[in-house]
């Protein structure tokens, strides 16, 4: 029987993409379609605009150590395995919240609901107040790792670091599942074109 895959030979890699070798009897040679839009220059400011359109929920990472106790929003955060349960989330590697983590080898993401605006730009740095000071104004609870966990969350995620990647600005921490605490389902905070909006869970 004849194979329909398509064998790797024919392929080459362009600009980050597969693309068929000049000269492949399955290459595509009809003209453009004058009504697709054209492509931006692919800069880091047209990235943030296209990431800017993707609605993302909220979350503050929490770590506490011996680097001591950190916060920050973030909104790069998603499940990796269910088994071993994981998640990985991205941080700057030019920031306290980074650095703190990395010493603590020890976080927890904590998923804002509606409402928790305020909570977002206090630990997205937004008002510049003291990083205790932050921590003061919400009630708190140490799960499994001793990372604060935020009662009026959604979600609490405690992790212990497993691995960390190295990309462009950013590390991809994934982080070992050691405790979850879990609220009835509400209103979630997403971040959606620069601005906050909710969905009903």
């Amino acid at each position: 029987m004849k194979s329909n895959q398509r064998s790797v030979s024919n392929l080459k890699i362009v600009k980050g993409r597969p693309a068929l070798v000049s000269g492949s009897p399955d290459q595509n040679t009809s003209a453009p379609n004058d009504a697709q839009p054209a492509s931006n220059e692919l800069t880091s400011q047209v990235f943030r605009e296209a990431m800017s359109c993707v609605p993302a929920a909220v979350h503050v990472v929490t770590t506490d150590g011996v680097a001591g106790r950190c916060g920050a929003t973030v909104s790069a955060f998603c499940s990796v395995s269910d088994d071993p349960p994981s998640v990985l989330i991205c941080l700057n590697r030019s920031t306290r919240m980074h650095s703190t983590v990395l010493q603590n080898r020890v976080f927890c993401v904590n998923t804002l609901c509606d409402g928790h605006e305020n909570v977002s730009d206090v630990f997205a740095g937004r008002g510049d107040m003291a990083m205790e000071d932050r921590f003061s104004q919400l009630a708190w609870t140490p799960l499994a790792t001793t990372c604060p966990a935020l009662d009026e969350a959604s979600l609490n995620i405690d992790c212990e670091i497993f691995s960390l990647t190295e990309m462009g600005t950013h590390s991809v921490i994934i982080g070992k599942v050691l405790d979850i605490r879990m609220r009835e389902p509400g209103d979630s905070l997403l971040y959606f074109k620069r601005g906050y909006t909710s969905v009903s869970t």
